[in-house]
């Protein structure tokens, strides 16, 4: 039998060392019970009078639905009838009783929609019990306790269940199984519909395309719910939602680094950041939609295009990246992966800043790992970077320029190879004694410096003496 069982996220635990534990608890049992079990977690259930009983961990297989209250509760619990206490002095009243109105609560909501409460579903009982961590010694005061045993520690709870699943016939009966699966998640999307995650929808979004943009990364095409109508673009980082919080607050903090850069600037040829939003396994950002592709994959279309095209697509990528330096923010990854084009080359929209250097931001994050080796600049491989990191980008931009100007060819394998060349670019194809090239050729190579110091260092510079040779 695999060991899969599957977490249905239908909230968030508590901050703190209960919180922890709660997760601890939920992946442990998540990666050692057999496939088949469902375990929805923080899940919210209206009882009477307009109130919500959170439960913590609710464990559904074929035949079996029982509410797990989860207690951080060490080194001992001594179990009386309706309470729980500790040498310490730590005490939980009428913690046996509440489950049981949990159990009843539950019981009822699972004849509504969207459970099965037909056939092989109906003669359920809910049942409930409390779970300490493992290394926790219990002891049952309570005479009947000792019977029913309603406090195990999460190593005896892996086992009860895993005995319940090889001693029951029904737990293999797959389209029960599968039942309950989707009637879980079914609810799961709609108690929290801006978190849902289905093939469908993300959040609110419908999914119209999807693609990989990266390891654990997904984008895609999505149209936002009505009356807008709006189509966006989404960009999905996947986490496993059980791990610490702050290994996960770490995670969030590195992958929305670009959306609070983006969110601080607007220009035409900038991706427009206009929110974002968390399911219960990944943190998505939406953009604006914009209908184009990787300069990358436009080559074949770039080289059918006239010199002025070219140059117009290329000043609209150094506008925009001069409004960014005006700002104090340096993008340090530009190049054709990052530049989107439409593929009629009218419009351009600059990407892609997830290593972006924010001046004015307290943030850090170590990102070279995601930058693009072939087009770093030189002075960040000889030791130590630049202290005008605007001139990285002015580098990056001229590799960029020198690829329109060449349909797509690099000037060099990479930038250690121009390095040890003494900065030899690839020669431009073909000898021309036409002003305007020449003029090009030597913006490109003043661009590519590998002195920063002699590199023309102001983006305004070159878009008003590519300006002068368009009239």
């Amino acid at each position: 039998m695999l060991v899969a069982a599957e977490l249905v996220l239908c909230g968030d635990p508590a901050p703190g060392v209960g919180g922890e534990f709660e997760r601890e608890c939920a992946k442990v049992l998540r990666d050692s019970l057999p496939d088949g079990y469902v375990l929805s977690a923080n899940v919210n259930i209206p009882r009477p009078g307009g109130e919500f009983y959170e439960n913590d961990l609710i464990i559904s297989a074929p035949g079996i639905c029982d509410i797990l209250e989860v207690k951080c509760v060490h080194p001992e619990a001594r179990v009386w009838e309706d309470r729980i206490s500790t040498p310490s002095g730590f005490a939980l009243d009428r913690v046996l009783s509440k489950l049981d109105h949990k159990a009843k609560v539950l019981r009822s909501r699972l004849d509504r929609s969207p459970f099965p409460s037909t056939g092989t579903h109906r003669p359920i009982r809910v049942q409930s019990q409390v779970v300490v961590p493992s290394n926790c010694r219990v002891t049952f005061e309570w005479p009947q306790h000792k019977i029913t045993k309603p406090v195990l520690t999460v190593k005896e709870t892996v086992e009860k269940y895993k005995t319940l699943a090889a001693s029951s016939n029904r737990f293999r009966d797959d389209a029960t199984r599968a039942q309950i699966r989707s009637a879980w998640l079914a609810f799961r999307d709609q108690s929290q519909r801006e978190g849902r995650r289905t093939p469908q929808y993300l959040g609110r979004f419908a999914i119209r395309r999807a693609s990989r943009s990266g390891s654990g990364v997904f984008e895609y095409r999505a149209t936002d719910d009505p009356p807008c109508r709006m189509d966006v673009r989404l960009r999905e980082f996947a986490f496993d939602p059980l791990q610490p919080a702050a290994e996960l607050q770490k995670f969030l903090q590195a992958v929305a680094r670009e959306t609070r850069v983006l969110m601080n600037i607007r220009h035409p040829n900038i991706a427009c950041v206009i929110g974002h939003f968390q399911t219960g396994g990944s943190w998505v950002q939406v953009s604006d939609w914009f209908d184009g592709e990787k300069l990358e994959e436009l080559w074949p279309t770039v080289q059918e295009a006239s010199l002025v095209d070219k140059l117009r697509i290329f000043i609209k990528v150094i506008q925009a990246l001069e409004f960014c330096h005006e700002r104090g923010v340096f993008h340090r990854n530009i190049s054709a992966e990052t530049i989107q084009v439409a593929r009629d080359l009218s419009d351009v929209r600059v990407v892609g800043f997830d290593c972006a250097l924010d001046v004015l931001s307290t943030a850090t994050t170590n990102t070279d790992g995601l930058r693009d080796i072939r087009v770093l600049a030189p002075e960040e491989l000889q030791g130590g970077g630049s202290t005008n990191p605007r001139l990285s980008d002015i580098f990056q931009t001229g590799v960029v320029l020198y690829r329109l100007l060449e349909d797509g060819a690099w000037p060099f394998t990479d930038t250690l190879d121009y390095v040890t060349s003494s900065g030899q670019l690839r020669p431009f194809a073909g000898k021309s004694v036409d002003r305007e090239i020449l003029v090009l050729q030597q913006i490109t190579a003043d661009m590519l410096a590998i002195d920063p110091r002699r590199r023309t260092d102001l983006l305004g510079k070159v878009e008003r003496q590519i300006a002068e040779l368009l009239g």
